[in-house]
């Protein structure tokens, strides 16, 4: 039936109308697989690229951490506003801290404005299990871009 409608056509025509369900098929397949795992690949790339470059900032800052000595009975006589100050940097949350004040004799509440949650949580940890310091309140609110964050925490010794 449809062999039979084809040629119906006058030979120009039917060079047409293959010529044309050729490219429909290549925009479908493009449209419809091509396009769409290339678009994927490239958005796991950067997911990657991202964990990497946090990875390595964590392994700096380990590094630091084991390299000054970092321990809860060095740090016992720190003040949070100056151990907040130093160990934040150390975990790629430089530019983020947006402001620290203390919190009656014993805490500091700190604010982080567009801030890596995984960097916030492996800070706050290194805090507890290194400085003795525990997370008091705290509120996160998720921003426009994936994995960034803006959070108030409470911190207390």
């Amino acid at each position: 039936m449809i062999k039979e409608w084809f040629y119906k056509f006058e030979p120009r025509e039917r060079l047409m109308l293959l010529g044309g369900g050729i490219v429909g098929v290549v925009i479908i397949l493009w449209g419809g697989l091509w396009h769409p795992l290339t678009a994927g690949a490239l958005e796991l790339n950067d997911a990657v690229d991202s964990k990497r470059s946090l990875l390595a900032s964590l392994q700096r800052a380990r590094a630091v951490t084991v390299q000054s000595g970092m321990q809860v009975s060095s740090a016992a006589g720190q003040s949070l506003v100056l151990l907040v100050d130093q160990t934040h940097r150390s975990f790629g949350l430089e530019g983020t801290l947006t402001r620290n004040q203390p919190d009656g004799t014993d805490g500091i509440r700190v604010t982080f404005q567009n801030a890596s949650f995984d960097a916030l949580i492996a800070w706050l940890g290194a805090l507890q299990a290194n400085y003795g310091t525990s997370v008091d309140t705290t509120t996160i609110d998720g921003a426009r871009t994936p994995g960034i964050v803006n959070a108030t925490v409470v911190l207390r010794r």
